[in-house]
């Protein structure tokens, strides 16, 4: 079995992907603040991804209007990841949410570097070494640690909804690092993110009309999901992707709830235990050995 061949910056793959974790880490607050304004599940995702694409295309067309330009096999794998990946993980994990106690979700949500490093060692030949797993299991712990609270679920199907994310955005980690490793991070993301929008609005029904509706603070918290939480972290994602195999990267984004748990406790005035700050630094200290390497040491 092959290993995943090791890119010259593994540290620039690193950083990509630990402030995609942060990014993502700040979906919460915002999707929070949203709720409390009056936003439903389906309005609040359609109107995300629907405003991130405009976002996103407005400033290609600036920047470099030739990025618009995919081949045929690239924008059919980039719609599919949008459109079969995050529209499909997104609604998952909300209607889980629906029928379990958050910390559960979330709990189920993270299991998905398990899924991303299963599958990377089978399907994409990335054999997992020690140092990986140890990482992984020290992760998982801490993850554990930092998001157990009190637990509930109405139904089975609920838990069915929260693991199929789970493994639905594995899917999307492993064919990303696969098909997507020599495109253009900013062309890749713009149609998975618009092929995302396109299959909410119509999944969800929502009427694209009632934009004009929206108020001030609403729009406000649009834009912070579109941009923080979704053009930033899923375009640095795609470029530590190109930089670390899947299951390294699908380790380091797991900074995310980390972030999640510091940004409520900042922000939105959540308590935090201490046992769960020994959670959050046994996540990041498994971040830091998954990418150490004394080749790359300075």
């Amino acid at each position: 079995m092959q290993h995943f061949k090791e890119d010259q910056k593994p540290w620039l793959g690193f950083f990509c992907v630990f402030l995609a974790g942060v990014g993502f880490g700040f979906l919460g607050i915002f999707g929070r603040l949203a709720f409390d304004s009056g936003l439903g599940v389906g309005q609040l995702l359609a109107f995300r991804f629907l405003f991130a694409s405009i976002v996103l295309a407005i400033g290609i067309l600036f920047y470099k209007p030739q990025l618009f330009k995919l081949n045929l096999s690239q924008f059919l794998i980039s719609s599919f990841l949008g459109a079969g990946g995050y529209a499909v993980f997104s609604t998952l994990y909300f209607m889980s949410i629906q029928g379990l106690s958050v910390s559960l979700a979330a709990l189920l949500l993270f299991t998905f570097p398990i899924f991303v490093n299963i599958g990377s060692h089978f399907f994409l030949n990335e054999k997992m070494n020690k140092k990986q797993f140890l990482s992984l299991v020290i992760a998982c712990s801490g993850i554990c640690i930092l998001l157990w609270g009190p637990v509930f679920f109405d139904s089975i199907v609920s838990i069915f909804y929260a693991l199929t994310a789970a493994i639905t955005y594995s899917v999307y980690v492993l064919f990303s690092g696969k098909y997507q490793k020599n495109v253009n991070p900013l062309s890749s993301s713009l149609y998975v993110i618009f092929s995302a929008a396109v299959a909410l609005i119509l999944f969800h029904h929502v009427n694209i009309l009632s934009i004009q509706n929206l108020t001030n603070h609403q729009i406000f918290y649009i834009l912070g999901l579109s941009v923080i939480c979704t053009i930033l972290p899923i375009t640095l994602f795609l470029i530590g992707l190109q930089h670390l195999s899947s299951g390294k990267a699908s380790i380091v984004v797991m900074v995310e709830p980390v972030v999640a748990a510091l940004a409520a406790w900042i922000i939105l005035d959540e308590k935090l235990r201490p046992l769960q700050f020994l959670g959050m630094a046994l996540v990041l200290s498994s971040l830091i050995l998954n990418n150490y390497n004394k080749k790359y040491k300075s």
